[in-house]
């Protein structure tokens, strides 16, 4: 069987991890990387895992050229819509970078060029690889946590002044006129947002109702780095995110399942889960792999399909429409670790917790107001 023609949109950043993987299948004969575009020329190391695959600058002129079987898509979120779009009329399939879209009507124009084309697009948020994400859902689906009263996520990371600088996007809200939205809910959290409120199982065209937010911003970047969501689900599910990347002290992200038997803990970033029954540590499958498989044999179901998240992006959408940021002076918030806590456990707010620093205007989202 001849193997699969690749390209790889963006090598750089996180596209370097990419190009190692896609270097390794092509030499075991898996694939073939028929091209690499990024703007940025490539380093030795990368000349030499790309082998004799070409090196361009421009993605669209790549894809024109060598009419790839499969696209990996690792560029900037802003131009995520258009070059997926490209590369689905010329025939490929996707894998494409977490957030897929900016705003959720950019991912419903993907999910009508996808439904036009008949491609495949995988969703590169590999969070969803973890066998705990599988076991979890199996729990859930076995009723062995009884009823889901709510759920929640919390996240305490710290980023200081070099992520901030990474690029000319990051932190972005807007950027020449496109939507960007970067942010802590949106890009580091997105794994604990996605399957927040997949874990939910509403699904749907609208499996979000309605998302209360108060989002702030310790430096002069546009995007927040510091958030609250309250989140209502089609099932009637609260689904509280609370989450900062100016905690003193790092905390592995979490996401929490409370049902009426039992409460399941997901260290998502470790693969483990934990229940009352005691800890489970599980592999992980990688999101490439997993498509290649899909594409081979479709009886291999994808993990993270293009449908599957628009409830993140409900809730991205809910941050992009939301007032700026409120500013807050210093880069140390008060209490902040244990306001996250409280918010998870109550559902509350940062606002409505009494933080002295948390004065961000009431904001509510819906589906029919967007």
């Amino acid at each position: 069987m001849t193997p699969p023609r690749v390209v790889l949109v963006g090598a750089h950043g996180h596209g370097r991890g990419h190009l190692d993987q896609l270097a390794k299948l092509h030499a075991d004969g898996r694939i073939a990387l028929v091209g690499v575009a990024d703007p940025r020329p490539p380093c030795p190391e990368q000349r030499a895992a790309a082998a004799d695959a070409p090196w361009r600058r421009d993605a669209a002129s790549l894809i024109g050229a060598t009419a790839p079987d499969l696209a990996v898509v690792v560029t900037p979120v802003h131009t995520h819509v258009a070059i997926a779009e490209a590369a689905m009329r010329a025939g490929a399939h996707l894998l494409l970078e977490k957030p897929p879209a900016p705003s959720l009507a950019g991912l419903d124009r993907l999910l009508a060029v996808q439904a036009e084309t008949g491609r495949t697009v995988q969703v590169g948020f590999q969070a969803f690889g973890s066998g705990a994400v599988t076991e979890l859902r199996r729990r859930i689906d076995a009723g062995d946590l009884g009823d889901i009263e709510a759920i929640s996520a919390t996240g305490l990371w710290w980023r200081g002044e070099a992520y901030w600088n990474r690029a000319g996007w990051a932190g972005r809200r807007f950027l020449d006129g496109a939507d960007v939205n970067d942010g802590a809910l949106t890009n580091p959290f997105a794994h604990a947002v996605a399957l927040a409120v997949t874990l939910d199982g509403s699904g749907g065209h609208e499996s979000v109702r309605a998302v209360d937010l108060d989002t702030y911003r310790t430096r002069p970047a546009e995007a927040h780095d510091t958030a609250s969501a309250r989140i209502r689900t089609a099932r009637g599910t609260t689904v509280t995110v609370a989450a900062t990347l100016c905690a003193e002290a790092e905390e592995e992200p979490v996401v929490v399942v409370h049902g009426t038997r039992d409460t399941a803990t997901l260290h998502y970033t470790q693969d483990r889960l934990v229940t009352a029954a005691g800890e489970t540590r599980h592999a992980r499958a990688d999101l490439l792999e997993n498509l290649l498989d899909h594409l081979a044999g479709p009886a291999v179901d994808l993990l993270v399909p293009l449908a599957a998240t628009r409830a993140f992006t409900e809730v991205a959408e809910a941050v992009r429409q939301s007032p700026a940021p409120t500013p807050v002076p210093g880069e140390r918030l008060d209490g902040l670790a244990a306001l996250t806590h409280e918010a998870a456990a109550t559902g509350r707010l940062y606002r409505e917790l009494g933080a002295t620093w948390a004065t961000a205007p009431a904001y509510t989202w819906t589906p029919e107001g967007s």
